[in-house]
C-alpha cells in the first residue's frame, strides 16, 4: 500500500495541497375580489418580497394585528369559490332583475320577484356583516360606504317593504305619479349602479387569480384609486346630467291635462253641460285624441251612468279603436290597482269649482269655491314603463361596459410603463430569494421592447436587474446561494451567515502546464481559461452539478445530495456497502434540479453520482475534441506555443472525484467575501486531482465515490491502487475510468417530454446506452483482467505474482500509467 506524506509527495502534489489549503478552505390589489366588496390590499395587493416573512425585518412581528381563527374562517367563507360564485350570481341577478320584471312580467308575478329579492337583500347583510366582523380596515372603508348603498339599493326592489314606507300601491300614490314616479325610477336606477362596481371587482379578481407576477401595493393602490375616481365620476354623471335634460321630472302632456281642466270646468256650472253639443264635442274629441287609453275617470257632476250614455252617444272617426278604449276603463280605483302597477298608470285630478257658464267663459265662482269640486282620471302608460325598463336594461349595460373599459384603460399605460416593471422586478428578487440558483422570470417581451424604444427608465432598471441578478448567481455560485436568498430577504445586507454542513460531490481539475502557457499567451491567457472553464462548468451543469469555485489554473465543481450528511457516505471512517447505497437512495432525494432540461427533478444519490461522473467523462472529452478541431486548437499551433513545448503539444487537465460533507458558507469580512466550501473532503478531492499525474490518468475517483455509484456504472471503474493520505486514519482505494476513444458528442444531454410539453432529461444509464462502451473501444479485455488481477495480488502482499500480472498488463498496454 503506497503512502503519500511530505516527504515523499510529488512536486505536483504539494503545490496543489498548498493552494488549496490557501485559497480553498480559507475563501460563496387590483382588485380581489370574491363576489363582495373588499378592500383591495389584504389580498391582491399585498406583495411579499420575502420568502418567509415570519423572519422579516421589513414586517416586524407585532406590526400588523393578529387575525383571529374566527376571522380567518370569515375570510375562508368570503374567499370560498363557491360562496364568491354565488354572490356574484346574486350581485348579476340584482343588477337586472327589477327592470326584467318590469319589462316582460305582469303584476301577478311581481310578489316572486319581491321574494327573492328579499332573501338576496338577507346575503348581501349577511356578506356585509362577516366583512365588517372579519375583514381588516374594511369598516369605514370606501368599499364599506359602497357596499352600504348597493345593499339597501335593494329596498325598492322588495315591494312590501318599499310600499309601506313610500305610501307606493295607494290611491294617493297615483294620484302624485305624475310628479315623481319617473323621478323616483330614475334616483333608484342610478343608485343600482353602484352594484357594477361589485361585479367589476369580482371579474377583476377572476382574471388576477391565474397571473403568475403577484400585484405590487403600487398597483393595487393605483387600481383602487382610478376604480374609485371611475365610479364617481361614472355616478355624478349619471345623476347630474338629467338635470340638464328637462329635470328629473317625467315629461308633460299639455293636450291632455289643459283639456281635462276645460272639461272639469264645464261640470262644475250649474247648467247640464252634457247636453251641450260643444261639451260633447269638446270631451269627445279630447277622449279620442288623448296619447294614452284611459282606463278610470270622474266628472264631477255626472254620475257612471250618464257617462256611460256620453260614450254610446259619441260618433267617433273610427269605432273599433273607440270601443277598445271604453272597454279599457275600469269601474274603481281598487280594480285599476289590481290590474296595473303604479308605475304604470298616470293620474291628473283637476280640482276647483267655477260659476255659470255662458257658452264663452268660465270664471270661478267665489261661493262655490269653498266646495269640493273635483275631477279624477288615470291613464294607462304601461308601454311607456314597459319601454322605459327596457332602456334601463340597456343603459345598465352599457354603464356597465363604461366602467370595466374605463378601470382597465385609464391604468393600462400606467401599467405597461411602470407597474408591470415594477411587479416583474419585484418577482424576480422573491424568485432570487427563494431559489438562488434557479432559472427566474424573462423581463423580456413585447412590453419590454415598448419601454425600450419609449426610452422609459424603467426598462434601464428592469435590464440592470437582470444583470445584476445574473451576476449574482454567476459570482457567488453554488455555496453562495444561501448567501443570494437571505439576504434578498432581510432588511439588512449581512453576508456573514453562519454556515451550513451538506453533503455533497466535490470535483476538482487542474490546467497542466499552467505557468508556461501563461507565459506564452501573456493577455490572452484570461480568454483562454474562460474558455476551458466554459467546457467545465457547462458539462456539469448539464448533469445537475455547479461550478463552485476558479483558481486560476484549477475548478472546483460539486453535486449537492443534501442537507446534512448522508449516512455511510459522509465521513472517512464510513465504509460504505450496496445495502447502504440502497438505503440511501431510498431515504434521500438531492435539491431539485432541471440539469440541461426544463422541468425541475429531485434524483436519487446514486442517480446524481452517475451524472457527476458522466460530466467528468464529458468534460475529458470535450476537452481533447477541443484540442483536435474546436476552441482551443488556436493555441496550440501558435508559434510561440510550439517552440516552448514542441510540435504534438496538447493542453491537458487532471481530475479529482470524491463525496463527502462540507460547511457551505461564505469566507472574509464585510469588504470581501468567497463563497466555498470548507472540508478535508474538498481537499481529498484536489488531492485526488494531484494524484493523478502520479497515476497518469486523467481522473481518479474515491473508493467512497465508488460505493455511491449504480452497479452498471462500477463494471467501468478500474482499480488502481490503495493508498494512505495523511490527516485520513482510513486507507483511500483509487479508481479511474480509461477512456480510449474521445467521441464527439458524447454525453449530450437527452430528453422526453411531459405532459406539459417541457422537456425533462432522461437519467444517464451506463448499462443500456452504448455511448459508454464506444468511448472505450480498443480496449482490450485481456488487459483489464491482467490488470485488476495485479492490482489485488498487490493488495493481498503476493508481490511476486502481482509483478507478474502487471507486467503481463504493461504488454497489452504499453504506457499505461498505474
Amino acid at each position: 500500500m503506497r503512502k503519500i506524506s511530505p516527504d515523499n509527495k510529488p512536486d505536483g502534489i504539494s503545490r496543489a495541497h498548498t493552494r488549496n489549503t490557501n485559497s480553498l478552505t480559507k475563501a460563496l390589489p387590483t382588485m380581489a375580489m370574491s363576489g363582495t366588496v373588499v378592500n383591495l390590499t389584504p389580498k391582491g395587493t399585498t406583495h411579499r418580497l420575502l420568502p418567509n416573512p415570519s423572519k422579516s425585518k421589513v414586517h416586524p412581528e407585532g406590526t400588523i394585528a393578529p387575525i383571529t381563527a374566527l376571522q380567518r374562517r370569515g375570510i375562508a367563507l368570503l374567499e370560498n369559490k363557491s360562496f364568491a360564485g354565488l354572490m356574484s350570481a346574486i350581485t348579476l341577478y340584482c343588477l337586472f332583475a327589477d327592470d326584467f320584471r318590469a319589462a316582460f312580467f305582469s303584476k301577478s308575478a311581481d310578489m316572486g320577484f319581491y321574494v327573492v329579492a328579499f332573501l338576496c337583500l338577507l346575503l348581501f347583510l349577511v356578506e356585509f356583516g362577516i366583512s365588517c366582523r372579519c375583514k381588516p380596515d374594511y369598516l369605514l372603508s370606501f368599499y364599506f360606504y359602497l357596499d352600504v348603498l348597493a345593499t339597501f339599493s335593494l329596498l325598492p326592489d322588495i315591494g312590501f317593504i318599499w310600499s309601506p314606507l313610500t305610501d307606493a300601491d295607494t290611491v294617493s300614490s297615483v294620484s302624485q305619479a305624475g310628479a315623481k314616479a319617473g323621478r323616483i325610477v330614475r334616483v333608484v336606477r342610478v343608485i343600482r349602479l353602484v352594484r357594477i362596481v361589485k361585479l367589476i371587482k369580482w371579474k377583476h379578481s377572476t382574471e388576477e387569480s391565474d397571473l403568475v407576477i403577484v400585484e405590487s401595493k403600487t398597483g393595487g393602490r393605483m387600481a383602487e384609486m382610478t376604480t374609485r375616481r371611475v365610479v364617481m365620476i361614472v355616478l355624478f354623471l349619471c345623476f347630474v346630467l338629467p338635470a340638464f335634460d328637462g329635470g328629473y321630472n317625467e315629461p308633460f302632456n299639455l293636450f291632455e291635462s289643459r283639456g281635462f281642466d276645460l272639461i272639469h270646468q264645464m261640470t262644475t256650472t250649474s247648467a247640464d253641460v252634457s247636453l251641450s253639443p260643444i261639451f260633447l264635442n269638446t270631451f269627445g274629441s279630447w277622449f279620442y285624441y288623448t296619447t294614452d287609453d284611459v282606463v278610470y275617470l270622474t266628472l264631477h257632476n255626472i254620475t257612471g251612468d250618464k257617462l256611460g250614455r256620453l260614450f254610446t252617444s259619441f260618433s267617433f272617426p273610427r269605432t273599433d279603436v273607440s270601443t277598445a278604449q271604453i272597454a279599457k276603463i275600469l269601474p274603481s280605483q281598487a280594480a285599476v290597482l289590481d290590474k296595473y302597477r303604479v308605475n304604470e298608470l298616470r293620474s291628473i285630478t283637476s280640482t276647483g269649482c267655477f260659476a255659470a257658464w255662458n257658452g264663452s267663459d268660465i270664471v270661478a265662482d267665489p261661493v262655490l269655491t269653498s266646495m269640493s269640486c273635483e275631477s279624477v282620471v288615470w291613464f294607462d302608460i304601461a308601454k311607456v314603463a314597459k319601454a322605459t325598463a327596457i332602456s334601463s336594461l340597456y343603459r345598465t349595460v352599457f354603464i356597465l361596459g363604461v366602467l370595466v373599459i374605463a378601470s382597465l384603460s385609464f391604468v393600462h399605460v400606467a401599467r405597461i410603463i411602470v407597474l408591470n416593471p415594477i411587479e416583474r422586478m419585484m418577482a424576480t428578487i422573491t424568485q432570487l430569494a427563494e431559489s438562488p440558483l434557479g432559472q427566474h422570470l424573462s423581463i423580456g417581451g413585447e412590453q419590454q421592447e415598448f419601454a425600450k424604444e419609449q426610452g422609459f427608465e424603467t426598462a434601464v432598471l428592469e435590464a440592470t436587474l437582470s444583470k445584476i441578478s445574473g451576476l449574482m448567481q454567476v459570482g457567488f455560485g453554488a455555496a453562495g446561494g444561501d448567501i443570494i436568498g437571505k439576504n434578498m430577504g432581510i432588511g439588512d445586507l449581512d453576508p456573514m451567515l453562519p454556515g451550513k454542513k451538506i453533503t455533497s460531490i466535490y470535483g476538482f481539475c487542474d490546467i497542466r502546464q499552467f505557468t508556461d502557457t501563461t507565459e506564452c499567451l501573456q493577455e490572452e491567457v484570461m480568454v483562454y481559461v474562460n474558455k476551458l472553464g466554459h467546457i467545465m462548468h457547462s458539462g456539469t451543469h448539464h448533469y445537475y452539478g455547479m461550478a463552485n469555485k476558479n483558481v486560476g489554473d484549477a475548478f472546483l465543481l460539486s453535486w449537492k445530495i443534501c442537507d446534512g450528511e448522508l449516512p455511510g457516505f459522509a465521513r472517512f471512517s464510513d465504509t460504505p456497502t450496496e445495502e447502504d447505497r440502497k438505503a440511501v437512495n431510498l431515504s434521500t432525494k438531492c435539491p431539485a434540479n432541471a440539469g440541461a432540461g426544463q422541468r425541475m427533478r429531485r434524483i436519487s444519490p446514486t442517480e446524481m453520482a452517475d451524472s457527476a461522473l458522466t460530466a467528468f467523462l464529458k468534460c475529458m472529452i470535450d476537452l481533447d475534441n477541443a484540442n483536435s478541431f474546436g476552441v482551443l486548437h488556436e493555441y496550440i499551433i501558435k508559434d510561440v506555443v510550439v517552440k516552448r513545448f514542441g510540435a504534438g503539444f496538447r493542453i491537458r487537465m487532471g481530475f479529482g472525484m470524491h463525496v463527502g460533507w462540507a460547511i457551505e458558507g461564505a469566507i472574509g469580512s464585510r469588504f470581501k467575501i468567497d463563497a466555498t466550501y470548507i472540508s478535508p473532503h474538498v481537499e481529498m478531492a484536489d488531492r485526488l486531482e494531484a494524484g493523478s499525474k502520479i497515476f497518469k490518468t486523467p481522473v481518479n475517483i474515491s473508493h467512497w465515490l465508488y460505493a455511491l455509484l449504480s452497479p452498471s456504472a462500477r463494471k467501468f471503474l478500474r482499480k488502481m491502487d490503495r493508498i494512505r493520505i495523511r490527516g485520513v486514519d482510513t486507507p483511500l482505494t483509487v479508481y479511474t475510468f480509461d477512456v480510449t476513444n474521445p467521441k464527439p458528442g458524447f454525453a449530450t444531454p437527452k430528453f422526453e417530454l411531459d405532459k406539459r410539453g417541457k422537456e425533462v432529461q432522461v437519467p444517464v444509464d451506463f448499462e443500456n446506452d452504448a455511448e459508454y462502451k464506444e468511448i472505450r473501444e480498443g480496449l482490450d479485455p485481456a488487459f483489464l483482467e491482467a490488470a485488476a488481477n495485479g492490482v489485488e495480488l498487490y493488495l493481498e502482499g503476493d508481490w511476486r505474482g502481482a509483478k507478474v500480472a502487471l507486467t503481463q498488463a504493461l504488454e497489452l498496454r504499453p504506457g499505461d500509467g498505474p
